[in-house]
């Protein structure tokens, strides 16, 4: 029998780093994570019903899996960047001329935020994110200083989740954030498939004197499984086309709405 290291590993903080590894391979079997952890299987069996109570995983016949795969389902990387690609280029475009010489700026994970990076043209910007294609693009650019976030990489796409990067972003302040969405509400707010990408979006709004939210129209009325924010922690929405009734609501509510056309 593995000897449990109680004083070494707090359960609390076991959990949060299962919770992170499930996130990360959408699931896991209790053997993984017994030798992962160093701790009995009776033990994990224990951690997963904490994160089974808080609605985070569902548990499985010797394992579990990330809730959020019940609850919906992901497009793959390759396929959503394709998406809509010519209003990302052109809202990447727009947000890009917002950016001033000197601005230190946060460019969340996404095929969008990606198009904005491809545009910075302004002189002594230095850009902090948690996605790998946007960090490899500005690692191009010798003009731009990089920062990555750290964490844990969600499985399949290329995005930094997890208590690393949130508690990184905890401790800077910026400028500017660009935000990416799943999903934009009137009523539930902003919304994200991926819980603990939440954790993380949250804490980029923290650290920003002005959040600008960069999504197609494809985005607008939809709601998907996680609840972000509300619509009143946004302060600029850029976006390819918008209905009157969104406008109103939107400027009623003190958010600049930009359209990229």
């Amino acid at each position: 029998m593995l000897k449990e290291k109680t004083m070494d590993i707090f359960q609390e903080e076991r959990v949060k780093k299962i919770l992170d590894f499930i996130t990360a391979e959408t699931r896991a079997s209790v053997v993984q994570l017994s030798k992962k952890f160093n701790v009995s299987k009776v033990t994990i069996r224990r951690d997963l019903a904490i994160l089974s109570d808080q609605g985070l995983i569902l548990k499985t016949h010797g394992g579990a899996i990330l809730m959020q795969e019940k609850l919906s389902f992901d497009i793959p990387y390759k396929e959503k960047s394709l998406m809509n690609i010519n209003a990302k280029q052109k809202i990447g475009s727009e947000a890009a001329k917002l950016i001033k010489d000197n601005d230190i700026i946060i460019l969340d994970a996404g095929s969008t935020t990606l198009e904005i990076a491809k545009r910075i043209t302004q002189k002594n910007i230095t850009v902090i994110t948690n996605d790998f294609n946007i960090a490899l693009e500005i690692a191009n650019n010798s003009s731009i200083g990089l920062i990555v976030t750290g964490g844990t990489q969600i499985k399949g796409v290329y995005t930094l989740i997890g208590d690393e990067a949130v508690e990184m972003l905890k401790k800077i302040h910026v400028n500017k954030t660009f935000l990416g969405c799943d999903a934009l509400d009137l009523e539930f707010g902003i919304s994200n498939r991926h819980l603990y990408e939440c954790k993380v979006k949250m804490a980029m709004i923290d650290a920003a004197l002005e959040v600008i939210m960069v999504c197609d129209k494809g985005k607008f009325d939809k709601k998907v499984s996680f609840q972000l924010c509300g619509l009143s922690r946004i302060n600029k929405i850029i976006t390819d086309s918008i209905s009157d009734r969104y406008l109103n609501a939107l400027n009623e509510n003190k958010i600049e709405v930009i359209c990229a056309n």
